[in-house]
């Protein structure tokens, strides 16, 4: 077979070495080796340079989304938060017993104020250590743990739920602006809530991850913070048992150790702190130490004729939009998938919670993660530019119901405005908007999440 050559090529390109010149027999014959290289490094330029764009992506989206998280945070701060001298002796509520503690640890105040020693403590200590009134460090503290949480909350939307960027952003903004997950907290700056919520999310977070060593760290810290915490303990071998459907299985063997050991930790922390305190606080009761039953009389007997308002006004047009995401959990998944059983058990904690406690809005806050992650799965699949834009305008309804743009003679109507629009978006027959969904790759639109498997894309083979 005659052989032929080939000039060198420019620099870059292989050589032969040896003869500066390559075989066409060789390039030709299918299991040639220099081709079989060629086709190998190829293939890792190519991945190399894919995973190099999707970590310049990924790094420069949540880039973005946090500074669109702390700004949202900021201008939230800056319309609530007391920021004038002495501002906390215009405190209310709870707030003042809080601020007491953080005074003088171990305070003599109401119970149970004064076992949910965590936020006043660390608030105490920053203080101390930093020389800043506490005033100042109260207000740092509230902001930093709020804009944790959506930050948290956003990384648990995109990484856990696995959703688009824009749907978990999106999904963050709400959760900092429902008021009171936020904005309330930033008007009263002096509450154990802030933190309280950032555990509840990252006790979640790792459940959902099946983390047992560390979900049961955080929520002895919670309940150190507040007791309500604990309610999240029986949860873990709760979600393991329905998937084994066995009391025998290791794993939720390991769940019901945990609870133990979780309750076993708050009843030694609560001797200690009541030894430090000097004082008796029993278990369940109100203020003025009153027993169980009377603490339970009393707030049941608050609020009369405005208890539906109140609960309404916790997630608004939000509620309809959980309870679908509820159902659509469980048509897809059936009645043992996790973020079903777990909006169950927490919806049922929140109504224990409510029965020792009159703020009915700050007790269901607590679902504020779950209401919104649901909410951003049912609307995480509009993918057109229209349908993200729609999807846009049902959020910021709910930021202006929630931030008080509305008045109140027309809320009602931007409610059903919302739950319109909501259904414009999932039924079917509704063909006002594109349905049909973009390439998941396209270059052109950087909030598209990564769907695929991974198998990265080959460059292809050119001759």
């Amino acid at each position: 077979m005659p052989t032929v050559t080939f000039p060198l090529r420019k620099k870059g390109h292989l050589r032969q070495s040896g003869s500066k010149s390559l075989t066409k027999t060789c390039l030709d014959s299918p299991a040639s080796p220099i081709r079989g290289r060629l086709s190998i490094l190829r293939r890792v330029i190519a991945t190399d340079s894919h995973y190099s764009d999707t970590r310049l992506t990924t790094t420069g989206q949540r880039v973005v989304v946090y500074l669109i998280l702390t700004t949202v945070s900021l201008i939230n701060f800056i319309s609530y938060a007391p920021l004038e001298l002495r501002a906390h002796e215009k405190a209310w509520g709870d707030a003042l017993n809080y601020y007491a503690m953080s005074e003088h640890t171990g305070a003599q105040v109401d119970n149970p104020f004064a076992l949910r020693m965590l936020s006043p403590w660390l608030v105490h200590m920053g203080g101390k250590i930093s020389g800043l009134a506490l005033d100042t460090v109260w207000v740092g503290f509230t902001f930093v743990i709020t804009l944790a949480c959506t930050v948290v909350f956003f990384e648990f939307c995109r990484r856990q739920l696995k959703l688009q960027t824009f749907t978990s952003a999106l999904a963050a903004i709400a959760l900092g602006c429902t008021f009171w997950y936020g904005p309330y907290a930033f008007s009263n700056p002096y509450l154990v809530d802030p933190l309280n919520n950032l555990l509840y999310l990252v006790a979640l977070w790792l459940l959902l991850r099946r983390k047992l060593v560390w979900f049961t760290v955080v929520v002895i810290l919670g309940a150190i913070n507040k007791e309500t915490t604990l309610l999240l303990a029986p949860l873990y071998p709760l979600l393991t048992w329905t998937r084994t459907r066995s009391l025998r299985d290791r794993q939720v063997l390991a769940g019901i150790v945990a609870v133990l050991i979780a309750a076993v930790a708050y009843i030694a922390f609560r001797l200690w702190a009541q030894s430090l305190i000097g004082g008796t606080y029993g278990f369940g009761s109100g203020q003025a130490n009153k027993g169980l039953l009377s603490n339970i009389y009393f707030a049941l007997s608050s609020n009369k004729r405005g208890e539906h308002a109140a609960l309404f006004d916790t997630f608004h047009f939000f509620w309809i939009l959980f309870a679908y995401g509820l159902y659509h959990q469980y048509r897809k998944h059936g009645p043992r998938n996790e973020l079903l059983i777990a909006g169950g058990w927490l919806i049922l904690c929140c109504l224990a919670g409510r029965m020792v406690a009159t703020d009915t809005q700050r007790v269901f806050v607590m679902l504020a993660p779950l209401v919104i992650a649901l909410v951003a799965i049912t609307l995480d699949n509009q993918r057109t530019n229209a349908r993200q834009l729609l999807t846009g305008i049902l959020v910021f309804l709910y930021l202006a119901l929630n931030l008080q743009f509305v008045p109140n003679e027309t809320k009602f109507l931007v409610e059903i405005i919302g739950l319109g629009l909501f259904a414009l978006l999932i039924i079917p027959r509704f063909r006002v908007l594109p349905t049909r969904d973009r390439p998941e790759n396209s270059g052109d639109d950087h909030f598209i999440s990564h769907r695929g498997t991974l198998d990265h894309p080959i460059a292809p083979h050119r001759r």
